[in-house]
């Protein structure tokens, strides 16, 4: 009888090190969660109607009081437009209890509402007189004297620079300010010699 031989082979078993443990700062890295990028508005887009909350209003948890209404608008449920010189209505909004809504839209302000009819119409993005916009008020007529437009200008202008003087000037911008004023002057007297 032959013999039988048995062979033992070794079992090889590899081991796959651990992973290793990731330093704290990554781990709480990790579990945080991104923080959401602002997205950027197109530069085309509409002016954001006025009854949405911002920074500066409530939010829904506090309510502010009611804004007063301006009397100076017509009653609720007119309808105004913006004509053109041949008196044909470019575009209309709807005067309501809470403001005035162009193109279903809210807003606060006859100014506003009138930005966004100007957006809309393609007359640019500049602030707009509400009142002046939908034909509420008219333009007083330019003068034609010369003297008088140039009175009224020196009038405006000395007391508005009055007013700022009196309560802008610091210890810090005095001597801008005397600057500012000095080449005013001069201005002046160069119209002074033109006029001449």
């Amino acid at each position: 009888m032959a013999k039988k031989t048995t062979t033992k082979t070794a079992k090889t078993t590899t081991h796959k090190p651990a992973p290793k443990a990731e330093p704290k700062a990554k781990a709480k890295k990790a579990a945080k969660p991104e923080p959401k990028l602002p997205i950027a508005k197109p530069e085309h887009a509409a002016p954001e109607p006025e009854a949405k909350a911002t920074a500066s209003e409530p939010t829904k948890e506090t309510k502010a009081a009611p804004r007063a209404r301006d009397p100076r608008l017509p009653a609720p449920g007119t309808v105004l437009q913006k004509k053109d010189r041949q008196g044909v209505a470019r575009c209309e909004c709807t005067v309501e209890e809470d403001g005035i809504r162009f193109k279903g839209t809210l807003y606060r302000s006859l100014s506003a509402a009138a930005m966004a009819a100007s957006k809309d119409l393609g007359l640019g993005g500049q602030a707009q007189n509400g009142f002046l916009f939908w034909g509420l008020v008219r333009q007083g007529p330019r003068e034609k004297d010369p003297v008088a437009a140039l009175e009224h200008a020196w009038e405006r202008y000395r007391a508005r620079a009055e007013g700022i003087l009196k309560t802008g000037v610091t210890d810090e911008n005095r001597a801008k300010v005397l600057s500012t004023v000095k080449k005013h002057v001069d201005a002046l007297e160069a119209l002074r010699e033109t006029a001449a």
